[in-house]
């Protein structure tokens, strides 16, 4: 089916850049861009794991995402603007900021992984748990090596 390495190689890299792409028309919040959503949700997540009443760490936020703070500010004032979150200042070290989710930002999580649980029903749906089962075994084994390589050359 392929002449070469190269060919593979290609193909490879446009099916993950079709993936992509279908899955950002896929995976929309009407009113959000994808890394508001992407925000939102992984602020989600990580305020079940708070250990502060005041919600997540700015700084957690950046190290989770493995964003610039700037980027992370940026997504921060987008989102309050929307009135999604909250950003407050620790009493104790002014330094620290931490962000919170509000009432709506709450209910537009609750949307977002509502979309995630219908999209991926439906992929379940058209593959097959089989071959659902049998992707995610692929990706998570590639994830894995592809993690391992960049271990190594970062020493």
């Amino acid at each position: 089916m392929y002449n070469s390495e190269e060919d593979l190689g290609q193909s490879v890299v446009k099916a993950f850049m079709n993936f992509k792409r279908a899955e950002l028309q896929n995976f929309k919040v009407a009113g959000l861009k994808r890394s508001e959503t992407r925000f939102l949700f992984m602020l989600h997540q990580g305020l079940r794991h708070a250990d502060h009443e005041q919600g997540m760490k700015v700084s957690d936020a950046t190290a989770i995402l493995r964003v610039s703070k700037p980027s992370v500010t940026q997504q921060i004032n987008a989102l309050e603007e929307k009135k999604l979150i909250i950003r407050s200042q620790d009493p104790v070290d002014k330094r620290a900021a931490y962000i919170q989710l509000t009432e709506q930002g709450k209910k537009v999580v609750e949307e977002i992984i509502s979309t995630f649980h219908k999209n991926f029903e439906d992929m379940t749906l058209f593959l097959g748990k089989e071959e659902m089962e049998r992707l995610i075994s692929l990706l998570d084994k590639l994830t894995e090596y592809l993690n391992k390589k960049a271990e190594n050359e970062e020493v």
